[in-house]
């Protein structure tokens, strides 16, 4: 397998978590890393952290992945710094409250498809129009999805609407720019102990949840997809045998829970 060594990638939602875990399996690699983040400590602890061990090798920025300026100055950032972009992974994202259709609220709704949907859009569009302009051309975009990319019944409506939709984009980007040595590919990941649940601070919609959860076999900590196995996938879809082979496909990543 080719290693990302020297290639540049640009990880969203990065500061904590899973997005995190990604980037620092691309660094013991010896990429170079660019990550954006909305909250300012944890982008101030991942520059404490990172500094001592891989000094030259990374850049931080406060990102909302909603505006499309800032996105668009996140490319030109990492291009200053590194000179080109090679690799895109669209991991920003929130959890909704389960609230269904009839219970969501019209704030809920638009901050929900706002990050997880647009982001990966604008993010995309930015490095797409990188990509077509550096010499040699052409790059992969890693768009991270969900069981409720494909399953209707795994979240509140906003969220199961967000995963679909890039699930939809992924493929339409593989569709259109694959003769360009572009590729785009989906994870569709389970369960994660990760910092996506923000949205829960102001409750759950009970009713249903309890839905979701009878639908489906219980969940439990066994179950769930350890972070560092997503960001070893990550790496391994990068390599430029398998990316090519991989364009347009959303890959069931999730521990077999709901089981298949």
């Amino acid at each position: 397998m080719t290693s990302p060594q020297g290639k540049t990638v640009i990880i969203t939602g990065a500061a904590g978590g899973l997005g995190k875990a990604i980037a620092e399996a691309f660094l013991a690699t010896g990429a170079n890393i660019v990550v954006c983040d909305v909250h300012p400590q944890r982008l101030a602890s991942v520059n404490e952290e990172w500094t001592k061990v891989y000094p030259d090798k990374f850049l931080t920025q406060q990102v909302d992945v909603t505006d499309e300026a800032a996105v668009n100055a996140l490319i030109e950032a990492a291009v200053a710094k590194f000179g080109r972009i090679d690799i895109l992974i669209n991991n920003a994202g929130v959890m909704d409250d389960f609230s269904p259709a009839g219970a969501c609220s019209k704030a809920l709704w638009d901050r929900v498809l706002n990050i997880n949907l647009n982001g990966p859009f604008l993010a995309t569009k930015a490095a797409i129009a990188q990509f077509e302009k550096q010499d040699p051309t052409g790059g992969i975009i890693i768009n991270i999805g969900s069981n409720a990319s494909y399953h209707g019944f795994s979240a509140g409506a906003a969220y199961t609407v967000s995963k679909a939709g890039v699930m939809a984009l992924t493929k339409n980007t593989a569709g259109f720019y694959g003769d360009k040595k572009i590729y785009c590919i989906a994870l569709l990941l389970g369960g994660m102990n990760t910092n996506i649940t923000d949205a829960f601070a102001q409750g759950i919609n009970m009713e249903m949840l309890k839905k979701v959860q009878a639908a489906a076999s219980p969940f439990s900590p066994e179950k769930q997809v350890p972070i560092e196995s997503v960001a070893k996938y990550c790496v391994f879809l990068t390599d430029k045998d398998i990316a090519p082979s991989a364009n347009g496909s959303c890959i069931v990543f999730n521990k077999n829970w709901p089981e298949a």
